[in-house]
């Protein structure tokens, strides 16, 4: 009797076994039958998704500008700044020079610093030319020939200087004017005869850039 109640309970345990496979392969969950009968679901598998494609940095497109190959790719910087020399400094060297050549040399007789006729005629030319650069400064030296001492021809050399500025702005003209006498320490003729005396004898007259 106890035999055949044991087949029972065999049999009846085999399809209550066959029944929850049955049921557990049409569950939605996943399971794992191990080895001492309990039922451990399997790992979860997390899948990304695919990454995007880059558009750009407002996402609106592809990016636009760039050639697939990179020695296509010119950069470019910003234009070369190209050195210009002032052209208004140049205009006014040029007219400095031009003036410069008008500026005849002005000449005494000995030991005199009262302005000849000539001397008087060749300043008013010098003063249209002067009038044409207004802003540049003049400067007149005072020179004198060898005879006498230095200290004498220092002063008599600044006395024809000064001559020569006062005419020149009784002409009207409107530069900066500053004279200085070298006496008879810078002679243009060495030769001890008239002819050469008077050409030391003499104001000389310069253009400058005004300070």
């Amino acid at each position: 009797m106890m035999i055949g109640g044991g087949k029972s309970l065999y049999w009846i345990g085999v399809a209550g076994l066959v029944g929850m496979l049955a049921m557990g392969g049409c569950s939605k969950k996943n399971v794992v039958a191990t080895t001492s009968g309990t039922e451990v679901a399997p790992p979860k598998v997390e899948v990304k998704p695919a990454a995007k494609a880059d558009t750009g940095p407002s996402g609106g497109g592809p990016l636009e500008g760039f050639s697939k190959s990179p020695k296509d790719e010119a950069v470019k910087g910003p234009p070369m700044m190209v050195a210009k020399a002032d052209e208004a400094e140049i205009a006014a060297r040029k007219a400095r020079e031009a003036a410069q050549q008008q500026l005849a040399d002005i000449y005494f007789a000995f030991d005199k610093w009262a302005l000849t006729t000539e001397g008087k005629k060749n300043l008013t030319q010098s003063a249209d030319a002067l009038k044409q650069v207004s802003n540049l400064k003049l400067l007149i030296e005072g020179h004198c020939d060898e005879r006498g001492s230095r200290e004498y021809n220092l002063v008599l050399g600044e006395k024809r200087a000064k001559e020569t500025e006062r005419f020149l702005l009784g002409l009207g003209i409107r530069n900066p004017v500053a004279v200085t006498s070298y006496g008879k320490e810078r002679p243009v003729c060495t030769e001890r005869e008239e002819s050469c005396y008077w050409k030391n004898r003499r104001a000389h007259l310069i253009l400058e850039d005004a300070k």
